[in-house]
């Protein structure tokens, strides 16, 4: 029997689910994590093999992807979670609407993901970046 993984939301986090249903699943072995202050919007969708954390503060805005695998097998006989990189999103980060956040990608404190960005490497704290793949526009 498969197990899942940990889903844990710190009891100040608000998830907003009233018009898109927000998802949040972690696979066998991985870990979901959402501080303190956090709030997610509707249609949110969080995948994790491995881990994924959200710092204290920050805000995810409707329709944002975040996932720390390829959340499908990339060789024959691999699961999902070959190749799992961990997701780290500090504290007080700012993600607009429908971006996407990838595998192995650290957003630094304080930094701001502009809408429909897809988010390939480390942001910097205190940065804003935009566009596919995303882009340094400049520092807060």
């Amino acid at each position: 029997m498969k197990t899942r993984g940990d889903v844990n939301v710190h009891p100040t986090a608000e998830i907003r689910s009233d018009v898109e249903q927000v998802s949040m699943i972690a696979l066998e072995g991985g870990s979901i994590e959402i501080e303190e202050g956090v709030f997610v919007n509707n249609g949110v969708w969080i995948r994790s093999a491995a881990s994924v954390s959200i710092g204290a503060w920050s805000k995810i805005g409707p329709r944002v992807m975040i996932m720390d695998s390829d959340s499908h097998d990339t060789a024959p006989g691999h699961g999902p979670a070959s190749g799992a990189k961990p997701v780290v999103i500090e504290e007080d980060v700012w993600i607009g609407a429908g971006a996407i956040i990838l595998k192995g990608v650290r957003i630094g404190k304080h930094s701001v993901v502009g809408a429909g960005s897809v988010v390939t490497r480390d942001v910097p704290a205190s940065t804003i970046v935009a566009g596919n793949p995303a882009r340094v526009l400049r520092q807060v």
